[in-house]
């Protein structure tokens, strides 16, 4: 059989996001895919217009693969589900994962829009939750934090191999972590403006922050 010469822009994508994957963002070029997939550079923009508009719908494609997990249903908390999907995503996609998460090889614009897009869709789900959209934005800012640290801490275990939970492990060790943060953000949240960021100090002087 010859060689295959055209290929279909969403395969010419898919190459694409491979050499993301392995090798990161700078290292992809029109000459790169194209040696990949044995043809010229003519055969990648016969499909894509320019680089730019390539590298845009490859971070896309990226993103999507990320938001498709954190905004399934899993549980009846909207915020328990985004930590949930992250470490479904680090078990999952464990290369594009360390591609993200642990900020290899991707470019700094690209992982703070996810990382913003992130952070903003943990904050929207607070304030839609009727129990949760009165509390204090600087409360908000804590929690996102701290339950930040242990997502990720948590999903960096289960990318590296190191453990490898069910998925009921994983709800469960996140119902429980979420549930102590939660307790402590709402005793912090009665306080004060000035107590408030007194606590938060005493807690960042104790390492706690």
């Amino acid at each position: 059989m010859g060689r295959k010469l055209k290929f279909t822009k969403e395969e010419i994508l898919n190459k694409a996001y491979e050499i993301l994957v392995h090798d990161g963002m700078k290292k992809i070029s029109a000459r790169a895919i194209a040696k990949e997939l044995g043809i010229s550079t003519i055969g990648v923009y016969s499909n894509f217009s320019s680089m730019s508009e390539l590298k845009n719908e490859l971070s896309v494609l990226a993103k999507n693969k990320l938001f498709d997990k954190v905004k399934i249903n899993y549980t009846e908390l909207g915020l328990l589900n985004i930590g949930i999907g992250i470490c479904l995503f680090a078990k999952e996609e464990k290369d594009l994962f360390r591609a993200i998460f642990m900020r290899e090889n991707l470019s700094k614009e690209f992982l703070d829009e996810i990382t913003n897009d992130l952070v903003g869709l943990v904050y929207k789900s607070f304030k839609e939750n009727e129990k949760y959209k009165d509390l204090k934005d600087s409360t908000i800012d804590w929690l996102i934090r701290r339950g930040w640290w242990s997502t990720h801490g948590f999903a960096c275990l289960i990318c590296s191999g190191f453990y490898n939970p069910t998925y009921e492990i994983i709800e469960k060790e996140l119902r429980e972590v979420g549930g102590l943060i939660m307790r402590e953000a709402l005793k912090m949240d009665k306080l004060p403006e000035n107590q408030l960021e007194k606590n938060l100090n005493i807690k960042l002087l104790r390492g706690e922050e």
